[in-house]
């Protein structure tokens, strides 16, 4: 069976149990994607990325709403060897500090999605 959304082929889909200092890591070929969370003072939520080597560090800041946080659309997160575009596309649900539940979807596509939008 495969899975697809609106045209993007469906890599991997889950959901993670995770405690608020708990990094979350996905490997994909040569590149590792981590993702983590923060929060500050300023309750605006916020996604921070850069990169080291093959490594995209992804900074979930105040990411802690039982109504849910996440992307409208998958964003594109790398360029695979075979040329295709690698997404990414996540749900958060937290009670503040609680363990938080994080729902992810990697998708791979032809590259003609554009980038995700915080909700």
């Amino acid at each position: 069976m495969e899975a697809f959304v609106d045209g993007l082929k469906v890599l991997s889909s889950g959901s993670l149990i995770v405690d608020s200092e708990q990094k979350i890591s996905f490997k994909i070929g040569s590149m590792t994607f981590v993702f983590d969370f923060q929060k500050d003072d300023s309750r605006v939520k916020n996604v921070i990325q850069n990169h080291q080597d093959n490594t995209m560090y992804t900074h979930l800041i105040n990411f802690n709403s039982s109504v849910g946080t996440g992307m409208r659309k998958p964003n594109q997160m790398a360029t695979l060897s075979t040329g295709e575009k690698l997404y990414f596309s996540f749900a958060v649900y937290s009670l503040g500090d609680s363990p938080k539940i994080f729902h992810y979807t990697w998708l791979t596509g032809p590259g003609q999605q554009e980038g995700g939008n915080n909700e």
